[in-house]
């Protein structure tokens, strides 16, 4: 669950088509995650964090390959 949320978020932060979103949405998985860690009473498993970061940078390069792959089949309609 953590990964499909963290690659929905990377794919809505792509759409925005924004740097500064894409970088204030990466650092609110760490600020969320830092706070979290504080807050929490037990251990915090690094692991979690390490499968957001991999799940939003997947969720962007899913935006990037569905970018190029929409302007790649515009360029063939074009050709024809």
């Amino acid at each position: 669950m953590i990964i499909l949320t963290a690659t929905t978020l990377g794919l809505t932060a792509g759409l925005m088509r924004s740097a500064g979103v894409i970088a204030i949405v990466a650092m609110l998985i760490g600020v969320t995650f830092a706070i979290a860690a504080i807050v929490s009473g037990g251990a915090v498993s690094f692991l979690a964090l390490f499968y957001t970061i991999l799940g939003y940078n997947a969720g962007l390069l899913l935006f990037l390959g569905g970018l190029f792959t929409t302007d790649r089949l515009r360029a063939v309609r074009a050709l024809s």
